[in-house]
């Protein structure tokens, strides 16, 4: 009898609760920072900030499941080196990119890779169109009777 009772109190004292439920993975939306171009580290902007800095891409993203499926809200800003924090680009770092490193900010476009811009679209449209075909009810075929 005492094992009996040993055994149950040492079960309801080593219970607890697990929960094995996976979150999908939502971004609405997110701050992305991606780095276009590392700055030298003797660059006037690097002295000016008293730390090395690189040029780097900010932009909101709205995905799921590790999809990008909308990207707005971009700006050249400067990064440190782990993209952690960023510093806005004024008028006269903007000069200084463009006649020291030949990065003209004021009139390049979006840096980002073709999967960003497009891929998560194409996919989440394939993905809801293979779901919609699936819920759309079948044709019963008409079964003609045999005589044997």
């Amino acid at each position: 009898m005492k094992t009996i009772i040993l055994t149950a109190c040492i079960a309801f004292a080593s219970l607890s609760l697990v929960s094995a439920k996976a979150k999908i993975p939502i971004c609405l939306p997110c701050e992305s920072i991606e780095t276009v171009q590392e700055l030298p580290k003797d660059s006037e902007i690097a002295k000016l900030m008293g730390k090395n800095v690189n040029v780097a891409y900010m932009y909101k993203q709205y995905g799921a499941l590790w999809m990008s499926l909308w990207n707005g809200d971009g700006k050249y800003v400067l990064s440190d080196e782990s993209n952690t924090s960023y510093l806005e680009v004024d008028a006269q770092m903007a000069k200084i990119l463009k006649e020291k490193h030949n990065i003209d900010i004021e009139t390049a476009g979006s840096p980002l890779s073709f999967w960003k811009k497009i891929g998560g679209k194409l996919v989440f449209l394939i993905i809801a169109g293979i779901i919609v075909y699936g819920m759309i009810p079948s044709k019963d075929k008409e079964v003609k009777p045999v005589k044997i």
